[in-house]
């Protein structure tokens, strides 16, 4: 028998092993050492197949159609550096429990450390970024081996897919000829099936957790939430009475629902309150909220403050290290097991709050009463006006930080999105066109000029696939949010190479390479009339903004000089 044809028994089991336990979907990057795992997934008609000839891209592309429906998607390269170009991505999928299947193809074993081209060490090339590596075998088709290579695909998409979720690497060497055997069939039939284990509160953790839900409480909330999530936890805020603090990514101001008291104004009013305000008990779902002021507000906490956990991973990151009590449970699990509890509220103690929640949003409204028109009062424009069902991506640094200061509790419903497991500029494009792949909902993207250039080269998957995107482009030509940071300081001969780092770039021209409409927006009607027009009839369009980096500071010291004078009062 050839290699050609125990190469293609060997592989067409483990893609039977990856549809078994779940992945259909698969994103490849061409290369010449992949070529028959290519060519098989692609003619698989089980498998849904997108191609991106960038690695860094790709990765990016499969890391956004997860985030929409939390099904795994399968990555395909070839050896060398290709491999290294999913770095990024496998270490965001890491930090926010996302399944990514990595398959890397590689030179056999004879062909490494012997100088031969395109080979490097790709065994833990990704280190603890990924749950689990396999460095499959030389490809053979005795029934064992064709057993191992099904079991090995479909436990590492088990892998990736149990609590808590993450990406998984599997290493593939190949012997030249590397054109697989159409006319092989897959032996491969095998059932499989992975049962969850069932986790429900117990009545041990009723009684443990009841008496402090009777306190004085605030509910924190982080990471990505779905809509349905947001209104769970909206409704039990109501329940028991308490505040509720969480950023755009948690969709609470955004789930369509208005019961509880939110405090979308967290970042400007925390830093103010008094010891009145200081709870008994503070309930956490998921990691810190993107604002700092949260984080600092809780760590002056006295130590006789309760600290409620919940995370649905069992991963347990809390970076204040002051949890009591660890709840394994998801937040629709936990929410629900107290919809038939009936909690007395200290009304005095849910009124101040929302006493205070009404004086940030005053404040915040009248500032933009007759703000000139710049990249802030585009973001608060943006965050009011988009409809029910649309989703959008938030980029990190100013983007994902204005949404939060400036939005408010919105009367539609649409999902908010971002990348905050590691934080990164880069890839953000790429991934904007993975959830409107997936999603085939009109999808908005909201970015500063440092972030778009990162990953120009996404642009060209909204393009090849006619995805109906939108980009709100901020561009103050640089790295804006130094002007908040501690760098500002600086003499600008240190800050403006190093911190401002201006970059001059005509994005109008990157959209017609690119085959984007372009517009600029320069006033506040003429953006409110394009973002009418963007829900309208969705397509592939760039909306640029132009503000200077140091405008948005003055806002904010602005709002926080008038919020401590009126509560001061």
């Amino acid at each position: 028998m050839s290699n050609q044809e125990v190469m293609t028994d060997y592989l067409l089991a483990a893609i039977e092993g990856l549809k078994a336990a779940g992945a259909k979907r698969v994103v490849i990057s061409p290369g010449s050492r992949s070529t028959p795992l290519a060519l098989l997934l692609h003619r698989d008609p089980d498998m849904a197949c997108f191609v991106d000839v960038d690695e860094r891209s790709a990765a990016f592309f499969a890391l956004g159609m997860t985030k929409v429906d939390d099904a795994p998607t399968i990555l395909l390269c070839t050896s060398g550096t290709a491999a290294a170009n999913y770095y990024p991505a496998i270490c965001e999928a890491e930090a926010v429990n996302l399944p990514l299947i990595v398959l890397t193809a590689d030179r056999p074993p004879e062909l490494r450390n012997v100088g031969a081209p395109q080979a490097m060490d790709q065994q833990q090339l990704y280190s603890s970024h990924v749950k689990k590596m396999i460095e499959m075998t030389v490809p053979e088709n005795q029934p064992n081996m064709l057993r191992y290579s099904f079991w090995q695909a479909a436990t590492s998409v088990t892998e990736a897919t149990k609590h808590p979720k993450g990406p998984v690497h599997l290493n593939f060497p190949l012997r030249e000829p590397l054109l697989p055997d159409f006319g092989r069939k897959s032996q491969s039939n095998q059932p499989f099936v992975y049962i969850e284990p069932i986790k429900q509160l117990t009545k041990e953790m009723s009684q443990y957790m009841l008496p402090q839900l009777q306190k004085k409480g605030v509910i924190i909330v982080g990471e990505s939430v779905t809509i349905d999530q947001a209104k769970h936890l909206r409704h039990f805020a109501a329940k028991v009475g308490w505040p509720i603090i969480g950023d755009p990514l948690t969709n609470l101001a955004t789930c369509g629902v208005k019961a509880g008291t939110f405090m979308s104004q967290a970042d400007l009013l925390l830093p103010h309150l008094d010891e009145a305000f200081q709870p008994e008990v503070v309930l956490r779902f998921g990691r810190m909220p993107v604002t700092k002021n949260v984080l600092l507000w809780l760590n002056r906490l006295p130590e006789s403050t309760t600290w409620l956990f919940v995370d649905a991973s069992g991963q347990w990151q809390d970076q204040l290290q002051r949890a009591n009590y660890l709840i394994e449970a998801d937040i629709v699990a936990f929410t629900a097991h107290w919809q038939d509890q009936q909690f007395k509220i200290d009304h005095d103690w849910i009124n101040q709050w929302q006493k205070v929640q009404t004086i940030a949003d005053q404040i915040i409204a009248s500032q933009f009463a007759h703000h000139p028109f710049d990249e802030s009062q585009s973001v608060r424009m943006l965050q009011q006006t988009l409809p029910t069902d649309a989703q959008i991506l938030l980029a990190n640094s100013n983007a994902i930080r204005f949404f939060d200061r400036f939005g408010s509790e919105t009367t539609t419903s649409y999902q908010v999105y971002g990348n905050r497991g590691v934080n990164g500029i880069d890839g953000l494009i790429s991934t904007v066109a993975g959830i409107a792949m997936t999603s085939k909902k009109p999808t908005y993207l909201l970015i500063g000029d440092l972030a778009f250039y990162h990953d120009m080269n996404g642009l060209q998957l909204l393009r090849q696939y006619h995805l109906p995107v939108t980009i709100i482009l901020l561009n103050n030509n640089g790295g804006g949010i130094f002007s908040f940071l501690s760098q500002n300081s600086l003499a600008p001969e240190d800050f403006e190479p190093l911190f401002g780092t201006p970059l001059h770039l005509d994005f109008q021209k990157a959209a017609a390479l690119f085959e984007a409409d372009w517009m600029l927006a320069e006033s506040a009607a003429m953006f409110q009339e394009q973002i009418t027009a963007s829900i309208d009839q969705p397509k592939f369009q760039i909306i640029e903004v132009r503000g200077m980096q140091k405008d948005p500071v003055f806002l904010w010291e602005k709002c926080q000089q008038l919020f401590a004078e009126e509560w001061s009062k």
